[in-house]
């Protein structure tokens, strides 16, 4: 897309040092680096039994989605090590606090940044309910992710004029594309009743399961606690002419309504569906000048006719992994969408109504050289000095996968960016 030195080849080793993979160094992953990925310690028959049916139905089997190819089912890699989260913030940040040169300030919320006419100074923050200045020496570095960062921005007076006029904020930059360009993956589910008490909602819903999940994380760091939600997946194609996978499936041993509620009190399972790569493109603006008051977020998911096609076929799909017959002793029936909604418009009106975010909103600020752009490829905030963005909210578009290490990979191109310019 033009952005020089973002390529696969210019990233792949921003990748490779962040890791340290379980299984060893190799042309894709790192060793060496600080971010833990690994296996699961577990194997699950559920689990097991999807990514045989995916087999049946001509999806061949990938232990390793990061790898040289992405199709494929198998068992997803987690950012952990010994059964315990390995974050960003435990991998990169809590052994950089040890820096002479590194002071972390908690408990604040920027309200806005500081320019000396078009040139970032520092920024305002109210920490502990007190408002405080930071100035910068070189650059101010803006780390807010894809919803915050755009937010704050127009806060600042970068945005769009109207936008910004209308909320009360002076302009110091009319720049269109801010909080524009929003892209998400939305999810559908698939919750199956299961034929036999072997899923995550069985050991919860009794006191001893729940003291035997808590004791097999305690004396074996193993089981329910260090896992993620989806343990197995598939990237497939929902077309056989696409080049790539643009389809992925979650495969849950639980079911639920949706993330944060309770799960069900039966023996249920999930698959859940998204499109990798949307076209639908929403927005986030500021509601007002109140830097503690959320922003509006529009998403308008499937306003694309391509995903409102690519949702639906890859329901489809995904009923047929789950119709295989590996799975077909462990199905009572389909809970959700439920075997009634057959038709095309049945099956988007069910997504349309019930689909969710993965959590993995980008875009927002995208690098570029066209008007819409907000940094160039050096991650600087376009006709400002001295501000940079590097996060999420900085990608063109969406990538077709979690966000997770993209998001590392970003930070890790910027520090050298930055390094590179003193």
């Amino acid at each position: 897309m033009g952005n020089v030195g973002w390529g696969y080849d210019d990233v792949l080793p921003y990748f490779v040092r962040s890791e340290n993979q379980v299984r060893g160094s190799s042309t894709y992953h790192g060793a060496s680096g600080p971010l833990a990925v690994s296996d699961l310690a577990d194997r699950y028959e559920l689990c097991d039994a999807f990514i045989d049916a995916a087999e049946q139905v001509g999806i061949p089997r990938n232990a390793d989605f990061n790898g040289e190819q992405q199709e494929g089912a198998g068992y997803y890699q987690l950012t952990t090590r010994n059964g315990l989260r390995c974050s960003a913030a435990k991998a990169f940040l809590k052994p950089a606090l040890r820096r002479s040169n590194l002071r972390l300030e908690t408990n604040a919320q920027v309200s806005r940044i500081l320019f000396k006419g078009r040139h970032a100074t520092g920024v305002d923050c109210i920490v502990d309910g007190v408002r405080k200045q930071f100035f910068a020496g070189r650059e101010v570095i803006l780390t807010a992710g894809a919803i915050n960062s755009p937010q704050l921005l127009q806060l600042s007076g970068i945005g769009p004029e109207g936008l910004l006029r209308e909320h009360g904020v002076d302009v110091v930059d009319h720049r269109p594309g801010v909080g524009g360009n929003l892209q998400d993956h939305y999810q559908v589910r698939h919750v199956m009743r299961c034929t036999r008490p072997i899923t995550l909602n069985d050991k919860m819903a009794s006191l001893a399961g729940r003291i035997g999940i808590g004791l097999e994380y305690v004396l074996h760091r193993r089981g329910a606690l260090t896992v993620s939600a989806g343990q197995a997946g598939v990237f497939a194609r929902t077309r056989p002419d696409l080049a790539s996978p643009d389809m992925q499936i979650h495969f849950m041993t639980l079911s639920t309504d949706q993330p944060g509620k309770s799960l069900h009190d039966f023996s249920g399972f999930t698959s859940s569906v998204c499109q990798l790569r949307p076209e639908s493109r929403g927005v986030v603006q500021i509601a007002g000048n109140d830097p503690l008051r959320p922003p509006r977020i529009e998403a308008r998911y499937l306003s694309a006719e391509t995903d409102r096609r690519t949702i639906v076929d890859a329901i489809r799909l995904n009923r047929k992994i789950l119709s295989a017959p590996a799975l077909a002793e462990l199905i009572a029936e389909e809970v959700r969408p439920g075997p009634h909604l057959e038709s095309d418009d049945e099956l988007l009106a069910f997504a349309q109504q019930t689909g969710s975010s993965i959590f993995h909103p980008v875009g927002t600020c995208k690098m570029g050289s066209d008007p819409m752009a907000v940094v160039d490829s050096q991650l600087r905030v376009h006709g400002i000095k001295g501000l940079r963005v590097a996060d999420a909210s900085i990608m063109p578009t969406l990538i077709s996968g979690n966000t997770n290490a993209p998001a590392i990979m970003i930070g890790e191109k910027a520090a050298d960016l930055i390094a590179s310019s003193i």
